[in-house]
């Protein structure tokens, strides 16, 4: 999963923030949406989301985008994250 962060106006990298506090609790909640995507699978093909990107503003609010095969798949992660 890539997760970015914004910075002031600057778009980077989790593992470019300097700031552990807030690279723990970034990857902490990077950790969780995982873990519930990783039960999330399409009732008609079998598989799960790709491509997935965590991406949290600079007041933390996350933004989850994701390739999914269709939209049951869609409904699946909606009900776990």
């Amino acid at each position: 999963m890539r997760v970015t962060v914004a910075v002031g106006r600057k778009v980077m990298p989790l593992d470019q923030v300097r700031d552990q506090r807030v690279v723990s609790a970034l990857q902490a909640a990077a950790r969780d949406v995982g873990t519930r995507l990783a039960k999330a699978k399409c009732p008609t093909h079998g598989r799960g989301p790709t491509d997935v990107r965590l991406h949290f503003d600079a007041s933390g609010n996350g933004d989850l985008k994701y390739e999914s095969c269709c939209e049951k798949l869609g409904e699946a992660v909606s009900k776990l994250v």
